[in-house]
């Protein structure tokens, strides 16, 4: 009898443990799902945009309101990773765009275009920011959207000029030119 209850009691111990890893998972996920959602709505509320999408791929991303202006820079990244390295000139020229517009005031997104910088993004966030470019092409007037636009493309180009050339000026290279054309083309369809 003895032996039956202990047993008994063990298999009840097994089953409580059990059930309690469950609750534990469970727990763990609508923790994430809530906070997700939080993230979402401050990025929301930080942006602007109504897209629910373009919203969650930048919260699934990384991005939160605090380091959403790193955002701005990424043509400007993948122009310095299109030969497969980022010079100290192209470097330089990407870090010093950032401080123009204060992306060092705000920690996160400074880190953020340091990695960047230091680590080839993936692709991923090529087509993120894509769409994030879309959304704010979509809530500006024309005219000031072509001027983002011809901001953006002047700045990707400093950088693609910032290495070759003579004393490193004046050569764009043949991998910067199709990050460039990829940039014109977007902004044609957009603008």
């Amino acid at each position: 009898m003895f032996e039956q209850d202990s047993l008994h009691q063990r298999g009840k111990a097994l089953e409580d443990e059990f059930f309690h890893r469950v609750d534990e998972k469970l727990g763990a996920a609508l923790r994430a799902r809530m906070d997700r959602d939080d993230a979402i709505e401050r990025l929301k509320s930080t942006t602007g945009f109504d897209d629910q999408a373009v919203v969650e791929h930048l919260v699934d991303a990384g991005f939160t309101p605090s380091s959403i202006v790193a955002l701005a820079l990424v043509p400007m990244v993948f122009v310095a990773w299109a030969d497969g390295n980022v010079t100290a000139a192209e470097r330089q020229s990407v870090l010093s765009a950032a401080l123009h517009r204060g992306v060092n005031s705000e920690p996160a997104a400074f880190s953020m275009l340091e990695d960047w910088l230091h680590h080839r993004p993936a692709d991923s966030l090529w087509h993120v920011w894509e769409e994030y470019a879309n959304a704010v092409g979509q809530s500006l007037t024309p005219t000031l959207a072509t001027m983002l636009h011809q901001e953006i493309m002047r700045l990707a180009t400093k950088v693609a000029n910032a290495s070759g050339g003579h004393f490193g000026r004046g050569k764009v290279s043949e991998n910067e030119r199709v990050v460039l054309d990829q940039l014109a083309d977007l902004f044609a369809v957009t603008g």
